[in-house]
């Protein structure tokens, strides 16, 4: 979740950029706000639940959100303890990000500020109320109130392991006395197949993920693991149980809630705009038909190649530095890297020098060719999903380097 930067609907737009500003002062301002009540038990009324937001449109809502709500009504408080404070305009964000070395925060603000932050984005808000004992609310309670003390208020951000979802179960879970049993699987195999569910209306959103993503993405997902999703999470809670030394039952849940649902009628439908799929099949054609003519007339289009594998060359040097510096967990084994390297890069800028382009054009490319079979074949054996999108470009690659060895077959027949 972020405070700022969020889009807003253009019916929204000014009293919701308002809005976000306040809301953003608010659980910043957390330090004033953990004084002497907040440092008091929690009163015998009080109650402990988790916030599940549903999905939203921009890239860092798409799989919701998750709080953790105190609600104390003996000493007239109703707080959000929030474990998703970020912001893009941090000095190098992005690159701490890819290589997995963001920081969030953990801030507080008003349970009617955080319900109509969701209101004005069209997002649902489920509560629901944990069975808990009062020893069990007030240890949960204190730990929060130290989690949001300034010297302990930042955490090492990880999409998976590490985010506003697994936060809160964390904390809440660690202060129960007895075993959860969520006497449930989950439902996705692995959390590339969760990634998928979550950004199936999102096509580009899915294909840089799968680019991104390695081949542990594919391996079995635990519960845990797929409670990353506030969703997942949700689900969880609402089948677990709590059981105690003596063997006695007790649901996680008491109570759900539904204090923000969705209005349809504000939800508007995307117009059409093309996938990366067929993007990339329509690169394929013209990459084909400029190969044919090439064939034809007997030239040699270098630009051609030299785009094309500056292309694949910028796309393996991304990769290769998620696998050798990235500290994300699931990125480091990635066989993409048989054919999209950084290598590429090399050979593109040797088409500009002519005295290289016709000493290295088509060795490099006849040398690589096996390497591209071998991934394409490869895509029936070797451990990693590849995204659709992902085979038009190896055939673009495929159909250069073959015509480069048959290329140079011919020379030297004819020398």
């Amino acid at each position: 979740m972020i405070l700022q930067n969020r889009h807003i609907p253009n019916n929204h737009k000014i009293a919701g950029q308002i809005l976000i500003l306040l809301l953003f002062c608010t659980c910043l301002s957390f330090k004033s706000f953990a004084q002497e009540p907040l440092e008091k038990p929690l009163g015998k009324k009080a109650v402990v639940s988790l916030l599940t937001a549903s999905p939203g449109k921009e890239v860092y809502s798409q799989y919701g959100h998750t709080a953790i709500r105190i609600y104390d009504p003996d000493q007239r408080f109703d707080l959000v303890f929030n474990y998703g404070l970020f912001d893009f305009n941090t000095p190098g964000f992005l690159f701490r990000f890819v290589k997995g070395q963001t920081d969030y925060l953990v801030g507080t603000c008003s349970y009617m500020d955080f319900l109509l932050e969701y209101q004005v984005e069209n997002r649902a808000v489920t509560e629901q109320i944990i069975n808990l004992t009062p020893k069990e609310k007030n240890d949960i309670w204190y730990a929060l109130i130290k989690n949001i003390q300034p010297k302990n208020r930042e955490y090492r951000y990880n999409f998976f392991f590490n985010n506003c979802s697994t936060k809160p179960r964390d904390i809440i879970i660690r202060f129960i006395s007895g075993k959860v049993d969520y006497r449930w699987k989950g439902k996705f195999r692995s959390l590339r197949d969760e990634v998928h569910f979550f950004t199936n209306a999102y096509p580009w959103t899915r294909f840089g993920i799968d680019f991104a993503l390695g081949a542990k993405a594919d391996d079995p997902a635990s519960l845990k693991s797929q409670q990353f999703a506030p969703n997942l999470l949700m689900e969880s809670f609402s089948k677990a149980v709590i059981l105690n030394d003596s063997g006695q039952v007790r649901p996680l849940v008491l109570e759900t809630k539904y204090p923000v649902t969705v209005n349809e009628t504000l939800n508007k439908k995307a117009g059409w705009t093309p996938g990366p799929v067929l993007v990339m099949w329509i690169v394929l054609l013209i990459v084909a038909a400029l190969s044919f003519f090439e064939y034809k007339k007997g030239k040699k289009y270098h630009v051609l190649n030299a785009v094309l594998f500056t292309v694949a060359g910028l796309l393996g040097f991304i990769i290769a530095f998620l696998v050798l510096f990235s500290e994300h967990p699931t990125v480091d084994v990635n066989f993409l890297l048989l054919w999209l390297h950084p290598v590429h890069l090399i050979y593109a800028l040797c088409l500009i020098i002519p005295a290289f382009r016709k000493k290295t054009a088509d060795i490099y490319l006849s040398i690589n060719l096996p390497f591209q079979i071998f991934a394409l074949a490869g895509s029936l054996f070797l451990p990693q999903y590849i995204h659709p999108a992902m085979y038009p470009l190896l055939l673009c690659m495929i159909l250069r380097s073959g015509l480069a060895l048959f290329s140079l077959q011919k020379n030297r027949s004819h020398a």
